[in-house]
């Protein structure tokens, strides 16, 4: 056995004082107040911090960056594409001189605009509404080609009742409009109603009154006119006559049917090259897109490439580019609830539904200045025709949203976040308080999010944001800014930078610069993250210039990173550094350091339920954790959380009794160091298995092992 007589006599009990809630309160807010003192720091640890979730956070953010596959940068600056409405910055009006309040649409551009067009199902019940009634409301989304199909629903008509009349484009201010007079006899009338720069629609403004009025004189002028606007809204919803001139939400034609009638009508000859179209996926592009006005586009596409003599494989993967996906989402002007739901489901990509419909629900109330709720399901209502966003039911959990492509994710926010120039700071300010929540499933997520945002323009990101989470009081900011920081240094070649940022915030430790204390904690708990998985030999130099120092406020941020890069797989590399800063001939609060974060590293996390991976690989570590373990007994501050920290490896034997050799080997090596180590051991064993609120039947079954170990010598 070891001579190391350190310790000292077995305690009876190993609860906090009466004084600790007192204690943790205190300690708190770090950023407030005198600085903290040691038993601060050490009840702290075994209060407060494990609320940080640090290991469940980690794996998250682990599973993130896997799911972002091979994504580095998103190209936001290719071609032209502007948004308009709520999300522009300035006074929100639309650029140029108002449009005429009539415009000839010529017969070779309606031609043009219905050539090969595909019939949508409902599409006879318009034409039959629109020529008895004279006026007709076609209502849906947009982007789904309501235009196309009202011009040919008009030429219908028109070549029915009326083949010379002229067909007219009219300013959408006539729609709700009493005092409106029908401009030329004998003409059929076509209205993209826009929404105005508040997001409203002239159809929600729509009577009973206006729609008799019109249609009568419409009849009476021998004209028709075809309206074409977002879902019905407004006074028009509760209008009695609405059945009778509103046709909505019709069915999408088959898209894959639009390719066929287009390229067929382009080019005859390519009927057996078009066999080799769904063997490369084009059928399911078009299912995930379901939009005539992609599906016409991906026709166009395949033509080109038929003329040309191109490979029609390479042609359906580009129309599958998530870039150009997200840029026509956003180019159809979505609802702002919409907007709130996708940026919502691409900042917490894989929680539960209720926390990112509650998250949407949030930016939208922002983003349109509204206290409105939506209303009941309405957003399951969004998520059933957005159809690239999956509801993912579990068995053994809340459902959860999630893209249907891993790369969408990081699409959706890149392309948002630059493209809805107005909207950035209420979009960062709602990205805050989600980087703050209580639940780490939330917290990490949007850690996560800010991160992938950082890492486009990565120096932006750390200065407008990253920054100032840093040096904020709050703990959970600080850990979210830290895995930010560790997410965009993963992503697109900016290691380097991140840690630049990292060592030059630890280097601060000991200045005592106003405010740079939360900067350098901020910097141990990013030497925990991603980077410091993958180099942790430089994550341990930054964590021992946070060790060496005399600010305890410092001992929180490096016990939490010890435990990440632990259960990251870097034990050797930890407990090897461990090992080295709690020798006996170092400095008294190293030592103490080193041990605290020791004990605070083998605890469980109560986030996660499986046992520690330290304790699945200590095979590994025969001699470094019985080692350590026995130092942090041997020491009265470390000697409670060590202590905790073993009756939660009994537990999990107690639990699991396939863990129980792996725990008994530990147990073992710890009494093998000295005889004050193996008395201190047995006294513990003997309370835990007969303690009447919680006994441990492995516990006695350990104790009766190691006696019969040493009477065996």
């Amino acid at each position: 056995m070891s001579d190391e007589q350190t310790a000292g006599p077995p305690p009876a009990q190993h609860e906090a004082g009466p004084g600790a809630d007192n204690a943790v309160k205190a300690a708190a807010d770090p950023g407030s107040g005198a600085p903290t003192t040691r038993d601060q720091a050490l009840n702290r640890l075994r209060g407060a911090t494990p609320d940080l979730s640090s290991v469940r956070f980690g794996k998250i953010v682990a599973e993130g960056l896997s799911n972002l596959g091979g994504v580095n940068t998103v190209n936001v600056f290719q071609g032209d594409f502007t948004v308009e409405g709520d999300f522009t910055a300035g006074s929100g009006k639309r650029p140029g001189s108002r449009r005429a309040s009539r415009a000839r649409l010529r017969p070779e551009d309606m031609d043009a605009a219905t050539e090969h067009f595909v019939a949508p199902p409902g599409f006879a019940t318009g034409v039959e509404m629109l020529a008895e009634r004279n006026l007709l409301v076609l209502s849906g989304p947009s982007g789904t080609g309501r235009c196309t199909c009202a011009i040919a629903m008009l030429g219908e008509v028109l070549r029915e009742h009326a083949p010379d009349a002229p067909v007219f484009r009219l300013h959408g201010s006539v729609v709700g409009n009493v005092n409106w007079r029908v401009p030329q006899p004998g003409a059929g009338f076509l209205v993209v109603d826009s929404p105005n720069a508040g997001g409203k629609t002239a159809a929600e403004r729509v009577t009973d009154d206006w729609l008799s009025k019109t249609a009568q004189q419409l009849a009476e002028q021998g004209s028709w006119l075809i309206v074409v606007t977002r879902p019905v809204r407004g006074s028009l919803e509760t209008a009695v006559k609405r059945p009778e001139f509103v046709l909505e939400d019709m069915e999408l034609p088959d898209p894959m049917e639009i390719v066929d009638r287009y390229v067929t009508g382009e080019v005859p000859w390519a009927g057996d090259r078009l066999a080799g179209l769904a063997a490369a996926g084009l059928g399911d592009l078009l299912r995930d897109r379901d939009d005539p006005a992609f599906a016409k586009r991906a026709a166009a596409a395949i033509v080109e490439a038929l003329r040309a003599g191109t490979d029609l494989a390479e042609v359906v993967t580009k129309l599958g580019n998530p870039e150009d996906q997200v840029r026509e989402w956003l180019g159809h002007e979505p609802e702002t609830t919409e907007v709130a739901l996708v940026l919502a489901t691409a900042a917490l990509e894989g929680a539960s539904y209720l926390n990112v419909a509650d998250a949407a629900t949030k930016l939208f109330r922002e983003l349109s200045s509204s206290t409105a709720s939506m209303f009941p399901r309405y957003l399951q209502g969004l998520l059933a025709e957005r159809n690239w966003i999956d509801l993912v039911r579990s068995d053994d959990g809340p459902p959860s949203l999630r893209f249907k492509y891993p790369r969408l994710r990081a699409v959706v926010l890149s392309v948002t976040w630059f493209e809805l120039d107005g909207a950035r700071p209420k979009i960062l300010a709602w990205l805050q308080e989600l980087a703050e929540h209580t639940d780490v499933e939330v917290r990490a997520r949007a850690a996560q999010a800010a991160g992938i945002l950082t890492s486009n323009d990565f120096e932006h990101g750390v200065h407008r944001y990253l920054l100032p989470w840093a040096h904020g009081k709050s703990l959970r900011l600080r850990q979210s800014a830290a895995q930010s920081l560790n997410t965009a240094g993963a992503l697109a070649g900016h290691a380097e930078a991140a840690w630049s940022y990292i060592e030059q915030w630890a280097e601060l430790a000991g200045h005592g610069g106003k405010g740079t204390g939360n900067l350098v904690a901020t910097a141990g708990l990013a030497a925990g993250g991603e980077l410091g998985e993958r180099a942790p030999h430089r994550a341990l130099r930054v964590l021992h210039t946070l060790v060496v120092d005399d600010d305890w406020d410092l001992l929180e941020p490096v016990a939490v990173s010890t435990r990440t890069l632990l259960e990251a797989g870097c034990g050797k590399e930890v407990l090897e550094a461990l090992l080295e800063w709690t020798q006996p001939a170092e400095d008294e609060t190293t030592v103490l350091k080193g041990l605290t974060m020791f004990a605070f590293a083998v605890m469980p996390e109560d986030a996660v339920r499986e046992a520690p991976l330290l304790l699945r690989t200590a095979a590994r570590h025969r001699e470094a954790i019985p080692e350590l373990w026995g130092r942090a007994l041997g020491n009265a501050s470390a000697r409670a959380m060590a202590v905790d920290a073993l009756r939660e490896w009994v537990r999990f034997a107690d639990r699991d009794p396939r863990t129980a050799p792996v725990v008994l080997d530990v147990i073992a090596g710890i009494a093998d160091r000295s005889p004050t180590d193996f008395d201190r051991l047995l006294h513990a064993l003997r309370r835990w298995a007969l303690d009447p609120d919680d006994p441990s039947r492995q516990a006695m079954t350990f104790h009766d092992q190691l006696i019969e170990a040493e009477e065996a010598i």
